[in-house]
C-alpha cells in the first residue's frame, strides 16, 4: 500500500491542569493539551481533520498504562486541542484514565497523530499511518486526578517554581526535607516564549545532599514548576 510519509513538526503550546475539580458534580478532570502539527515544508496544517492517538507510559520502562483516540480538526493556525480522557479507550493496563494508580507520578505521554491525504487516497488508512511524535513528561497534573481516587492526600514535600533559566544544562533543587527515592515527584517545563518546544529531561535523586537535580537533553530557556510528594 502507498504510504504517506508526513514528517510532522509538532510544538507544544500549552500544558496546564484544570483550574477546578468539581466532586459534588462528579465532574472528571482530564489532561489539556494544545498543540500545532506542521507538515515537511513547515507549513501548519490548518483546518483539517486529524486522527490523534495519545498514550501513558511509566516513565523508566515500555509498558503501557493506557491510550485513547480521538478525532480533531486544527484551526487556521495549525493548532488543535484535546483533553486526554476524553477520546475512545484503545488499549493498555486500565481502561480509564481516572483507574491509574496516579500516587506513582511517574508517567511519560507518547502522541502520535495522522493526517488524511489531500486528495483523498484509496485504501488510505489511518491506523498504518501514524506519525511518532516523541514523549512529554505528564508534569503536575495527575496530582489532581489522584485526589479524587482518595480521601488521604499525600503530603507535600516541596512544590514550587524556578526562575526564568537562560540556555540551562541542569538545576538543582535544594529541598528542606528529607528526599527518599519511593518519593513522588513530577516536573513541568514551560518555555519562554512561544512557538518553541521543550526537550526532554531526567531526574536524579541526590540522595546525599538532598537534592533533586534535573538535567535537559539540550540547553533549555524557560521556567520549572515541580511537585514532591512523600
Amino acid at each position: 500500500m502507498f504510504r504517506i510519509d508526513y514528517r510532522i513538526l509538532i510544538l507544544l503550546l500549552g500544558f496546564t491542569p484544570l483550574a477546578v475539580i468539581s466532586f459534588a458534580q462528579q465532574v472528571l478532570p482530564g489532561i489539556p493539551f494544545q498543540v500545532q502539527a506542521r507538515d515537511r515544508f513547515n507549513q501548519a496544517v490548518k483546518q483539517q481533520v486529524i486522527h490523534v492517538l495519545t498514550a501513558i507510559y511509566f516513565s523508566r520502562d515500555t509498558q503501557l498504562v493506557y491510550a485513547e483516540e480521538q478525532q480533531l480538526i486544527t484551526d487556521e493556525q495549525g493548532v488543535f486541542q484535546f483533553t486526554l480522557g476524553k477520546g475512545q479507550f484503545a488499549g493498555g493496563l486500565f481502561n480509564s484514565l481516572y483507574k491509574i494508580p496516579w500516587e506513582k507520578l511517574d508517567y511519560r505521554v507518547q502522541i502520535k497523530i495522522a493526517i488524511p491525504p489531500r486528495p483523498e487516497i484509496l485504501g488510505w488508512n489511518y491506523q498504518q499511518n501514524w506519525i511518532e511524535l516523541g514523549f512529554i513528561p505528564i508534569g503536575i497534573v495527575p496530582y489532581a486526578l489522584y485526589a479524587m481516587q482518595t480521601a488521604d492526600l499525600p503530603t507535600i514535600k516541596s512544590k514550587g517554581r524556578s526562575g526564568n533559566l537562560v540556555a540551562t544544562d541542569s538545576l538543582a533543587i535544594q529541598l528542606s526535607y528529607p528526599l527518599e527515592m519511593d518519593d513522588g515527584i513530577a516536573v513541568t517545563l514551560e518555555a519562554d516564549r512561544i512557538p518553541l518546544s521543550s526537550p526532554s529531561y531526567f531526574i536524579h535523586r541526590d540522595i546525599a545532599r538532598n537534592q533533586l537535580i534535573i538535567f535537559f537533553t539540550a540547553p533549555y530557556s524557560g521556567f520549572v514548576t515541580w511537585l514532591i510528594l512523600d
